[in-house]
């Protein structure tokens, strides 16, 4: 029966109607409070009983005209409740689209995490560090990039080195096929691994000369290459740069200059230069030439090289990671070895497995690369010794992550070349952008960095449109195509430093199906990443503001609200820059998805100080602005509670927002007024919303109604959002790792709380509002730490149940909201229905799972649960429900209510209640007390 029928008619409301006498029917007759509080809505009937006394065609024509508005009122009021339940973005096709949104905003502000601002990337100096292949400082000597290894760095690598699984695969490749293409991003110790390698099959001719006691002899110049800068002395030589373009021109000169029985190390190019690559059938010309000599080559190359085709070839393979655990804890006991401290080592070793040193370091230490390993465990060794403070301890393993994407965008060893001059024939007839593989890499990191841990689709796609914007800076005004069949997605994890997991992904009706996912091998490069691109590369934040914006109509919430948390962080690098390319132009747009992109990057960027006041004005500014879009966008920004402190502020301009326009955003208010009840705040804002149902305007109590469908109707999941505090609580110092308890994180500028009311934004707010001031008691707000780990315990419970049960000042004033849209005229219907969800969610969650008949917690004996501990919290909704429900029976009608509703659900046709759960709810109800005059009905 649609609700203008059942409803619509308070004189016809006697009547059985469809569906009978057993149908209780709330809305026979306007609850109490309705005539109470809503004086404004007496001013219809006044007109027309002035139109009663009038005669005359005039009059009851216009006492027609007034009937008719009064019916099209109330049709949009009632329709209104009737859609209570909608989400904001209910139109972009996508059943549940808000729920996953939610859901992945909690995910990205939890994973979000700039290290640091601008400030991040210091000018100070360092004993050594690695650049690709290339070693900076106090070893530069010992191991030259030209000319032939000495012996005795071949003597140290072999005493450092650890082999890691696949080794003996390599080795048996080298000696079967004299060369091996060793494949691997630079920093991986490919170049070490192929030393090493080159060291053990050329053991021969060190045993020779060790035998006979003479030096290695020096190979003379092949014939007819006088004067060429082939590099023949030494056991294992390195071919020179310039004459890479021989492997190609002249494999035979280049393996006549390699010692008999002796290795050759060639390290190709990372990008295209004046040279030829090399071909398999140039590698069988220099594996032929070799095999007569008893020689042997190694060419490191890298996957997203011009010569990574070669790895796919019959000499090609993947360098195997380096074991980083091992080698840490090998580092470790060297450079401590002479520690007369007998405790040293173990204090190294729980240093290393703490978790403030974990998170400063904030790459996974199974991830690091080998040159990684020597420097954290030398700073571990120094601090150990007392040489090295705590906190320069944390802070040196820091910078490891930001030098590592300083490497990948401005390091020595990965540049992206100058795009080539277009011809003249025309955009489409220009030379081709070498530099594309490059580019499309750079561009992945980026985007990985948005969408860290997200599916693989998403970040290749996104990562792909990135590229398109990056190509067409570089190259304007030409189509630049994408790859189809050449990606390799193995050789660009690898680069990139991340792997490919499986996870869930939630795009799709809200429910959780496996997907194939991908993340950074540890928490600080994302945020490195982000920070290097952002503050060191201003060129690149014209592709990066285009392409996120262009992410912000992408249709997955995975991707959307992602890069919308990532806006709003790197906005606050450049407030007015941000504000103004990546906020406002989202923030009128006609889709709502980009609406609440924008929404979320305000939230974002209103997270400290002194952004949250700059943000504050602009929302108060838009509450009232005459484009409704912006009012939209308001509204649901004001629902993050991140903006405006008071909360009783807050709701008074969402309510001034949902009151215009004949209540045109009302949806959207109650939306964001509803969030505002999911938190720590809550006993706050539901204090405020019974005051406005119970005395409040027409528009207050609308507001205050709809929030209550809301509230009935919701999964804690569908607004909660995990609230974070400005300053952060230092964690206590560890004695036994001596790890300071300040420098965990580091925090960007700001990082102080508000204390008391926040003045507010002239508005419609009223005088109170402007000054701050009120004469009602405050309401104590909830524990931030307490609230949110109440409330994760409780993501798939009915909102109102879990708000209830984790705070505590919210249960009373909660209880009165929900009792009030249960009786009241327009939203009893809605309100009716999510009880019936609750009851259902609290049936399925007292199931006592693994029986063959259904069995509930509360019919179960003591000692009959199951030893598995499958019962372990089964039935909580329930008590849950138990417990609050008697604060939402004031009388007998109250009591029969409950008792048609249940009776209802044990009699429908799909899915039905059992009696037996029924009755206990009923028998819980009367055994409280509560029915008619507070005395409690045990039966009908």
């Amino acid at each position: 029966m649609s609700g203008d029928g059942e409803y619509g008619d308070p004189e016809g409301s006697g009547a059985d109607g469809a569906g009978g006498p057993a149908r209780w029917r709330a809305g026979d007759e306007p609850a109490r409070q309705d005539g109470e509080r809503r004086p404004g809505q007496s001013s219809g009937g006044d007109a027309a009983g002035g139109a009663d006394g009038e005669t005359g065609p005039d009059g009851e024509g216009r006492e027609r005209a007034d009937e008719a508005e009064r019916a099209e009122r109330r049709d949009r009021q009632e329709e209104r409740f009737r859609e209570a339940t909608r989400d904001p973005l209910a139109d972009s096709g996508m059943p549940g689209e808000a729920r996953a949104a939610a859901r992945v905003q909690r995910a990205a502000q939890a994973r979000f995490d700039i290290r640091g601002n601008s400030s991040v990337f210091d000018r100070t100096s360092f004993d050594r560090a690695h650049f690709g292949d290339v070693y900076v400082g106090s070893r530069d000597t010992a191991a030259p990039v030209f000319g032939d290894v000495p012996e005795d760095e071949l003597d140290r690598l072999r005493q450092v080195y650890r082999a890691p699984v696949g080794y003996s695969t390599l080795k048996r490749v080298l000696r079967g096929r004299r060369v091996l293409v060793l494949g691997g991003p630079p920093g991986t110790g490919r170049n070490t691994t192929g030393l090493c390698l080159l060291d053990e099959v050329t053991t021969a001719v060190r045993d020779a000369a060790s035998g006979t006691g003479k030096p290695v002899p020096e190979a003379t110049e092949p014939q007819g290459r006088a004067g060429t800068a082939v590099l023949t002395q030494g056991r294992v030589t390195r071919l020179a740069p310039s004459d890479l373009g021989l492997l190609s021109a002249d494999p035979g000169a280049v393996a006549g200059g390699v010692l008999d029985g002796g290795g050759l190390l060639v390290q190709l190019p990372e990008t295209a230069g004046n040279f030829t690559v090399p071909q398999e059938l140039h590698l069988d010309a220099l594996a032929a030439r070799l095999a007569a000599k008893g020689s042997y080559a190694v060419l490191i190359v890298s996957p997203a090289s011009p010569a990574g085709h070669l790895l796919a070839g019959r000499y090609g393979l993947a360098c195997p990671p380096a074991p980083a655990g091992e080698l840490l804890e090998w580092q470790l006991v060297r450079h401590l070895a002479d520690c007369p401290d007998p405790d040293a080592l173990g204090r190294g070793e729980q240093i290393l497995k703490h978790p403030l040193f974990l998170d400063a370091l904030g790459i996974a230490p199974e991830a690091l690369r080998p040159s990684e390993t020597e420097l954290v465990a030398e700073q571990v060794a120094r601090h150990v010794r007392g040489e090295l403070r705590r906190d320069e301890l944390l802070d040196a393993c820091g910078r490891i992550a930001r030098r590592q994407a300083r490497e990948w965008f401005t390091g020595p060893a990965d540049p992206l070349p100058m795009a080539p001059e277009r011809g003249r024939s025309g955009p489409d007839d220009g030379p081709v952008d070498t530099a594309a593989p490059r580019v499309r890499e750079a561009a992945f990191r980026i985007a990985l960095a948005v969408l860290d841990g997200e599916a693989v689709s998403s970040v290749a796609d996104a990562a792909e449109l990135l590229a398109q914007q990056i190509l067409a800076v570089r190259m304007p005004g030409r189509a630049h195509g994408r790859p189809v069949f050449a990606e390799d997605l193995e050789g660009t994890l690898a680069a990139c430093r991340a792997e490919v997991r499986t996870g869930e992904e939630e795009s799709v009706g809200g429910v959780p199906v496996p997907v194939r996912t991908v993340a950074y091998r540890g928490t600080a490069l994302a945020g490195s990443v982000l920070a290097e691109v952002w503050h060191r590369h201003h060129a690149a934040r014209g592709p990066v503001t285009r392409w996120l914006r262009e992410l912000a109509g992408a249709p997955r919430p995975q991707v959307w609200v992602r890069a919308a948390v990532v806006a709003g962080e790197l906005a606050t690098a450049d407030l007015g820059y941000g504000f103004a390319e990546l906020i406002r132009p989202l923030a009128a747009a006609k889709d709502t998805r980009r609406r609440f992109f924008a929404a979320t990057a305000l939230a974002q960027a209103a997270g400290r100080e002194p952004y949250r006041s700059a943000v504050r004005g602009v929302v108060a500014d838009w509450a009232e602005a005459p484009v409704p879009a912006l009012r939209w966008t308001a509204a649901l920004a004001l629902g993050s509670g991140r903006i405006v402190e008071d909360t009783r502020q807050a709701l008074e301009l969402l309510c001034g927002i949902g009151g215009r326009d004949e209540g045109a955003h009302a949806l959207v208010a109650s939306y964001g007024a509803t969030r505002l009840v999911a938190g720590s705040r809550a006993g706050e804002a539901a204090t405020v919303l019974r005051e406005w149902s119970e005395n409040g305007t027409a528009e207050q109590t609308d507001l205050a109604m709809l929030c209550a469908v809301r509230l009935f109707c919701a999964r804690t999941d569908d607004m909660w959002q995990a609230e974070e505090s400005d300053v952060p609580e230092a964690p206590a110092a560890d004695t036994a790792t001596s790890v300071p308890a300040s420098v965990s994180r580091v925090w960007g500028p700001g990082g102080v709380r508000l204390a008391g009311r926040v003045p507010g934004q002239p508005g419609r707010a009223g005088e109170r509002a402007r000054t701050g001031q009120d004469e009602r008691p405050p309401v104590p707000r909830a524990s931030v730490e307490v609230t949110d780990t109440e409330l994760a315990r409780r993501v798939h419970w009915p909102l109102a149940l879990a708000v209830a049960v984790a705070v505590e000042s919210a249960a009373e004033p909660l209880a009165d909201l929900l009792w009030r849209s249960l009786n009241n005229r327009l939203s009893h219907e809605a309100a009716t229905e999510g009880l019936t969800t609750w009851l259902r969610a609290a049936e399925a969650d007292a199931v006592v799972p693994g029986r063959a008949d259904r069995t509930y917690v509360f019919e179960q004996a003591a000692g009959d649960a199951p030893g598995d501990g499958t019962a372990g919290g089964r039935g909580e909704i329930l008590r849950a429900l138990l417990w609050l429900l008697p604060r939402m029976i004031r009388d007998r009608r109250d009591a029969e209510r409950l008792r048609w509703l249940l009776r209802l659900m044990v009699d429908a046709a799909e899915e039905p209640m059992t009696s037996a759960f029924a009755r206990h709810v009923v028998a819980t109800m009367a055994a409280t007390g509560r029915g008619q005059d507070g005395r409690g009905e045990e039966q009908r």
